[in-house]
């Protein structure tokens, strides 16, 4: 019998249960990226807003590099734009683009032209889609790195991250590592962050790597519509009430969002209701329960814990924690609140449709291991 080739993602995981002689991947150690790259990380895709993305990298470049793009049409221009230092990083800003569009763009550097890559611009209002959602990455590479794999193979137009992202948020290095994991996956989707307790620093590594000052300028917390489908993503988690700027941003987006009838997902680090080893977040429960039940929040996302964990509709909300893609995994113990749990690396895939949510947890052996429709949520005003 010959050897049978196993997908990269899978041969990490194989290698890693190989290690450790038992059951549970190894969640710590050094990870080498299996080929040469040319840039020290990226390119890498990130949402601007409607019309508007930037693609960035990190080069010791002496000239600055240029980045070409069009629609994936036949015939289309190619507008090329010329990326701008901004410390360690170059930016490039490519602006009006086309609506629900694929788009392709190259990466021209040192005089060389780099593989063509593609991301899509944003759906019409009432069109289906898939995103995806994990967390929780911090140390354990292989596993990390399997889970980004997977997610590269899955057809979706952007991803979640609930945060934890490093194991310690003022390391350059440690960033750096985080973007050659995620290589294959942000090359082509675009990832919506939330900043976790560990991807704190005093010098912002984290607002500055994902560009925070060129679309959420002065905070952490901010919106983005994708077709019907509002995300607002929260700073940690909303600690007050009306007092609170973040509280006052976050349910004006709400209000919006569901006076336009939107589809709409709250995620943040510190899971409001949790089974799992820090258990639910009281500080932030009181506040996010009651904007979510408030304006009809479908699903509220969150990491934190190591687990998988999804609740049961608590005032029309789902709540879901993934925080299982590389931190220590972490035994959970279902409560009275609790539908679904799951101790066990994954990432999350919803299908949006214009009035509902389908959701599916997925393991690193592909096997879908809990799926559940979100219906749509209608706002419970105040009495």
């Amino acid at each position: 019998m010959g050897f049978v080739a196993l997908p990269g993602w899978l041969s990490a995981v194989v290698v890693a249960l190989i290690a450790t002689g038992c059951g549970i991947p190894n969640y710590t150690g050094a990870w080498v990226e299996p080929q040469p790259q040319r840039f020290t990380t990226g390119p890498y895709v990130m949402f601007g807003g409607p019309q508007q993305a930037f693609v960035a990298l990190k080069a010791p470049l002496e000239k600055a590099p240029a980045v070409h793009w069009r629609q994936d049409v036949e015939g289309a221009q190619v507008h090329r734009v010329t990326a701008v230092a901004s410390d360690d990083l170059w930016i490039a800003t490519l602006s009006d683009l086309p609506k629900n569009a694929r788009i392709a763009y190259q990466v021209h550097a040192a005089g060389q032209s780099g593989p063509t890559h593609h991301f899509r611009s944003g759906p019409a209002s009432k069109t289906s889609f898939r995103f995806a959602a994990f967390g929780d990455t911090r140390t354990g590479h292989s596993v990390h790195r399997a889970v980004v794999e997977a997610l590269a193979a899955e057809k979706i137009d952007f991803v979640l991250h609930t945060g934890d992202m490093v194991d310690s948020g003022g390391v350059i290095p440690e960033w750096d590592l985080f973007f050659k994991i995620e290589r294959p996956l942000l090359a082509k989707t675009p990832l919506i962050p939330a900043i976790g307790n560990h991807d704190k620093g005093g010098r912002e590594y984290f607002r500055h790597y994902f560009l925070h000052e060129q679309w959420a300028p002065g905070r952490r917390y901010f919106v983005h519509d994708w077709g019907n489908l509002r995300v607002v993503s929260m700073d940690g988690g909303i600690e007050c009430r009306q007092g609170c700027p973040q509280f006052r941003f976050v349910a004006r987006a709400l209000a919006e969002g569901a006076k336009k009838g939107m589809l709409m997902v709250m995620m943040l680090h510190f899971p409001p209701f949790s089974s799992g080893a820090h258990g639910s977040n009281l500080a932030v429960q009181g506040s996010v329960s009651a904007l979510a039940k408030r304006y009809g929040v479908e699903l509220v996302v969150a990491g934190h814990d190591h687990n998988y964990e999804r609740t049961k509709p608590i005032d029309g909300t789902t709540y879901i924690v993934s925080g299982s893609a590389g931190a220590p995994i972490r035994p959970v113990t279902p409560r009275s609140f609790s539908a679904s749990s799951r101790t066990e690396p994954h990432y999350v895939l919803v299908d949006c449709e214009p009035h509902r949510l389908i959701i599916r947890a997925v393991n690193l052996r592909g096997n879908a291991f809990d799926t559940y429709v979100v219906e749509d949520n209608p706002p419970q005003p105040d009495e």
